[in-house]
Parts: structure tokens; C-alpha cells; sequence
């Protein structure tokens, strides 16, 4: 009996051996598993977190080059205004001349515009009634002084315009109001415009 016992005990130990075998074999696999699952799962965050980084950065790229283009947009569009101001008040400034000033300064003018001395001029509105008496007498005097009959007469006709005049031969007009003179050099003008207005 004895010897069937120790049989038994030899045969569970085996069992019992096995179990811990299979026991820590399950274990050291699990634990692989684990392991593998871990780094999987780490080098995937990471990849994640690193996509997370770029796609991040890419819209703070974005953002900022947006935002940059806005603030070029909006300093060009002030530097217009600017502009258009600085000519709207040159001209604002001619208009506003005191009477005497003005008419001598048109005088001149429309004395160096005329060619044959028979023009016909035509003012605006409002000058032709600040304007005095002797103004058509200055201009041909003006005239006269180039060697050339003065004998320009006023039209009956207004213009459209502030300021200046239109010279009118036959059917041939050269428009000479300060909106035209300013608009035919402003291209000439900004860039000294823009040199004043923007010093940087």
C-alpha cells in the first residue's frame, strides 16, 4: 500500500509541477502580452500626440499667416485712405486760396494753357462768382505778356468740377480743373506722397 501511496504522491507532484509550469508559462505569456500592449498602446499615444503636435501647429501656421495678411490688408487700405486724404485736402487746400491768390494762380494757368489767344473759358460755378470784374482782363494781359493776342472770353457754361478750368477751342477741350490735374499727376505724386506720409 505503501508503495501505491507513493505512486499517488508521485503523480500529483508531476501534476502539481505541471500546473506551476503551465501556471508560469500563462504568467511570463500574459505578461508579454501585457508588455507588447503597453508599447503598442505607448508608441501609438505618441504617434497620436505627435500628429496632435503637427496638426496643432499647422493651425497656429495658419492662423498666424492669416492674421499677418489681414494686418497687410488693413495697413494698405489705411495707407489709401491716408492718400486719398492728403490729395482730397490738397485740393480742398487750391479751392480755399484767398480770392486774390486764387485768381492770380488761375490766371497764370490759363494764361501757359492757351496756344492761340481766341480760347473760350469755361469755370465752375462757384468760381465764376468769386471771380472779379477784371479777372478775363488779367488773363489776357497774362496773354499778352506771352506774345500772343489776348482776347480769351467767359463761357455762358459752367462746369462740373471745384475748381480750375476747361479750355475750350473750336471743338476741342483741354479739361485743366484740379480734379483732372490731380488725377492726370497723382501717379507722378504718390510716390513723394507716400515718402512724407510713411517715413518709416
Amino acid at each position: 500500500m505503501a508503495g501505491a501511496d507513493r505512486l499517488k504522491e508521485k503523480i500529483l507532484e508531476e501534476a502539481r509541477q505541471k500546473a506551476r509550469n503551465i501556471v508560469d508559462q500563462a504568467k511570463s505569456q500574459a505578461d508579454s502580452i501585457i508588455k507588447a500592449a503597453k508599447e503598442e498602446a505607448e508608441e501609438k499615444a505618441g504617434q497620436i500626440l505627435a500628429k496632435a503636435r503637427e496638426e496643432a501647429e499647422e493651425i497656429r501656421r495658419r492662423m498666424l499667416t492669416s492674421a499677418q495678411l489681414e494686418a497687410r490688408k488693413t495697413k494698405l487700405r489705411v495707407k489709401q485712405e491716408m492718400i486719398e486724404k492728403a490729395f482730397s485736402e490738397a485740393l480742398d487746400r487750391l479751392i480755399s486760396m484767398p480770392a486774390d491768390e486764387y485768381e492770380k494762380m488761375l490766371a497764370e494757368m490759363i494764361a501757359e494753357s492757351v496756344s492761340t489767344g481766341n480760347e473760350e473759358i469755361i469755370l465752375s460755378h462757384r468760381d465764376k462768382k468769386r471771380l472779379s470784374g477784371n479777372f478775363l482782363q488779367l488773363v489776357n494781359s497774362k496773354i499778352a505778356a506771352r506774345g500772343i493776342t489776348g482776347n480769351v472770353r467767359l463761357s455762358e457754361e459752367t462746369g462740373d468740377f471745384l475748381g480750375g478750368f476747361i479750355l475750350r477751342s473750336g471743338n476741342v477741350e483741354i479739361n485743366n480743373s484740379f480734379e483732372a490735374v490731380i488725377r492726370m499727376r497723382r501717379e507722378e505724386l504718390e510716390p513723394d506722397i507716400v515718402k512724407i506720409l510713411f517715413r518709416d
